[in-house]
């Protein structure tokens, strides 16, 4: 893959006055429900703000981190973070969200990259959680590429459209995420059509994806 035919991602910390651009997103609500099951409705924006202001207002230690992927015009394209961190217990959840149109081209793996590496590299988390509707095939292509495990079924623990799913548990340690590493990076790098910009993010030896 060469600069010439990538399509250029820019990768940068969320703020708050992001969610007026991404709110769009999670008013198509059976999609949105693939995703989330803590809204039984769409919100508006001003809820949405205020659900996310913990995890985007700095704390200390902070309670979550959250980048925004961006094409070169500014669109937004998706989101992935860290969610749920227990500097104590060492661990976290992996959530990520990637617009319907944008998606099957490596933009969650890509992402789920750079959030892995800041965990169990410079946050020195143990391990990351994920947690997927059994119906969500491209969630588990994609945690399945990074090396995620599935660890567990919550049986017709997730609600919408007047049906039950199954819930999936998968998680990922850090010393899985080492084994892994190289591999999963030259496979992306092999296959998508995405490059990070290299003040957003990089491979470890300095390449970008």
């Amino acid at each position: 893959m060469t600069e010439q035919n990538a399509e250029l991602i820019t990768w940068r910390p969320m703020g708050l006055d992001d969610i007026t651009r991404i709110a769009g997103w999670f008013w198509n609500f059976d999609d949105a429900a693939l995703f989330d099951r803590a809204l039984p409705v769409p919100v508006s924006v001003d809820g949405m703000r205020e659900s996310w202001r913990r995890s985007l207002e700095q704390t200390s230690p902070p309670a979550g981190y959250w980048f925004l992927a961006e094409a070169q015009d500014g669109t937004p394209l998706g989101i992935c973070g860290l969610e749920q961190i227990s500097y104590i217990q060492g661990d976290g959840v992996l959530p990520f969200f990637v617009v319907d149109h944008f998606r099957n081209r490596g933009l969650a793996t890509a992402m789920s990259i750079a959030m892995l590496d800041l965990a169990f590299n410079r946050l020195r988390l143990h391990r990351l959680t994920t947690y997927y509707r059994a119906d969500n095939a491209p969630s588990a292509k994609a945690l399945a590429r990074l090396g995620f495990t599935v660890e567990g079924t919550c049986r017709e623990g997730w609600f919408s459209d007047g049906k039950r799913q199954d819930i999936v548990v998968a998680g990922i340690l850090a010393s899985d995420w080492q084994a892994e590493r190289e591999r999963v990076i030259d496979s992306v790098r092999a296959t998508c059509n995405l490059t990070f910009t290299p003040t957003c993010w990089k491979a470890e030896r300095g390449e970008q994806l």
